[in-house]
C-alpha cells in the first residue's frame, strides 16, 4: 500500500466518524459502497441503505464520538474510540473498516453493549 492509499482511506474513515458526529446518514450513505455491510452488538446491517438507516438510532442517543486511535493497513481501517451517548458513560468501541475502490465495503464493531442497553430502557 501506497502512503497516499494509506492517507486517503485514513480520509474515508475519518470522514465516516465526521458524519456520524454531524448526524448526517446521506453523508455517510455517500461513503459506503452499496453492497457495504456493518455487524456489531446492537444489530447489522446488509447493505448501505440498512446501514445508513440503522445508524440513526444510534445518532439520537450520540453525544460525542471521540477517536483515541486509528490504524491503517492494507484496505484494512481499524479505529479505537469512545462512544459518548446520553445511555451510558463513554464507551470503549473497537471499529474495523474495510475499504475498497475509495468505498467502505464492511464495518465490523465490537464493545459492551450492556449499559447503553440498560440505560435506553424506559424507566
Amino acid at each position: 500500500m501506497t502512503d497516499q492509499a494509506g492517507r486517503d482511506q485514513r480520509t474515508l474513515a475519518s470522514a465516516y466518524f465526521a458524519a456520524w458526529k454531524a448526524r448526517d446518514a446521506a453523508a455517510l450513505r455517500r461513503l459506503l459502497a452499496d453492497h457495504a455491510t456493518f455487524a456489531g452488538p446492537l444489530g447489522t446491517a446488509g447493505n448501505a441503505d440498512e446501514m445508513a438507516e440503522s445508524i440513526q438510532g444510534l445518532f439520537a442517543i450520540t453525544t460525542d464520538v471521540v477517536i483515541r486511535q486509528m490504524a491503517v493497513q492494507d484496505g484494512d481501517v481499524i479505529t479505537w474510540f469512545d462512544l459518548h451517548t446520553t445511555a451510558a458513560p463513554p464507551t470503549p468501541v473497537a471499529n474495523w473498516s474495510q475499504v475498497r475502490d475509495g468505498k467502505i465495503v464492511s464495518v465490523l464493531a465490537t464493545f459492551d453493549p450492556r449499559e447503553i442497553i440498560a440505560g435506553s430502557q424506559p424507566s
